[in-house]
């Protein structure tokens, strides 16, 4: 998979850009604030509609603009896509995929997967159990292919659940019909994670023990609730009168966490900032090298500022790791001669100059 060209409008600084991606490596280059990571979020948007800085995509409109609008072109074995989607201030979304009209979100995810490496992961560590099960889910939907439909059920279960628990007058029995669904579907995509955490351990692991200076590192999927006891219905059953009282439904995977443990406790507690900017790194990479050997199918990387608090040694095996899949990395830098690793490898880097919202390739 390669995405081809890429057009943006009104995406922050960025009034109206068009890059034309001609090989598995593209550096976008400027000073702070130039509109290098806008460039980033842009692929983001086309594949999910949100930025992978923020979930609240209205952020993204430039400002004194009514709305955003971004294509692109993906090339998939001998297939072309045209992705296009435009989101207003109001939240209406516009998303198509060769002019056809969408019907959710996620069609356009499947074209354009993507995975990220920067600062922004450190967010996973000390951030909340929902960043960190996005690790997850990514793998269930890429990976393990779980049907979105599966986790469209379970929001609205649980939507319905939680609103019915704010009723005085709901029965256990009134309730039955959203724990059955809620039960289903949330199983579902509790076995789903934990089979795609046990094939991103064996991946991390690997990878891990190539990388000097990290120390002995654990992931754990929590599911929501407790195991011993029962399933998932049985979870529901027995939390009944606290969710009543509550009003809110606290068993099930909306309730899981993916725990990343460094000797024994979370490792923010035990790791510098760079150790974690290169463990989370790491994750990202496991993902991409899972969905190469289990669909064959390549990423586009998103790499934010790589250089900030990693020296050589550790830039150069992170670059050696993203490299092996053929993933098209799009990466930004302050300082091209601080992403030395790149520019001394033997392979061909395309170079976009940003400077104030405008895009100029630089003749190699």
């Amino acid at each position: 998979m390669r995405l081809q060209k890429l057009h943006v409008e009104r995406l922050r600084s960025l009034e109206s850009v068009s890059i034309a991606p001609s090989g598995d490596f593209v550096l976008f280059q400027g000073e702070n604030g130039a509109g290098k990571t806008s460039l980033l979020e842009s692929v983001s948007f086309l594949a999910t509609g949100r930025s992978f800085l923020n979930s609240r995509p209205g952020h993204l409109i430039s400002d004194g603009a009514s709305d955003t609008l971004v294509s692109g072109l993906i090339q998939e074995s001998d297939d072309a896509y045209q992705l296009g989607i435009q989101r207003d201030r109001g939240g209406k979304v516009n998303a198509r995929i060769n002019g056809e009209a969408v019907k959710a979100l996620s069609e356009l995810a499947h074209r354009l997967p993507y995975l990220v490496v920067g600062a922004e992961g450190l967010g996973w560590l000390a951030g909340t159990p929902q960043r960190r099960r996005s690790i997850l889910d990514w793998g269930v939907f890429h990976v393990e292919m779980l049907p979105g439909i599966v986790f469209s059920r379970y929001r609205k279960a649980l939507e319905q659940r939680n609103k019915a628990l704010k009723n005085d007058k709901i029965s256990p029995e009134d309730m039955a019909p959203w724990d059955q669904i809620l039960a289903e579907s949330g199983q579902a995509i509790v076995e789903a994670r934990q089979a795609y955490l046990e094939r991103l351990n064996e991946v991390f692991q690997r990878l891990a023990a190539t990388v000097s200076g990290l120390p002995d590192i654990r992931l754990n999927h929590r599911v929501g609730y407790s195991q011993d006891k029962g399933d998932l219905l049985a979870a529901l059953t027995r939390g009944w009168q606290r969710d009543r009282a509550m009003g809110m439904t606290h068993a099930g995977p909306h309730r899981g966490d993916l725990e990343i443990l460094c000797r024994g406790v979370a490792a923010t507690e035990n790791l510098s900032r760079g150790q974690q900017k290169v463990l989370v790194a790491l994750i990202v990479l496991s993902q991409q090298q899972l969905l190469w050997s289990a669909h064959r199918r390549r990423v586009v990387l998103l790499v934010d500022d790589l250089a900030a608090e990693l020296d050589d040694h550790r830039q150069t095996r992170l670059w050696e790791l993203m490299t092996q899949t053929g993933a098209q990395v799009f990466i930004t830098a302050v300082d091209a001669q601080r992403v030395r690793p790149i520019l001394d490898s033997s392979r061909q880097v395309q170079t976009f100059h940003v400077k104030r919202g405008s895009v100029v390739e630089v003749e190699a």
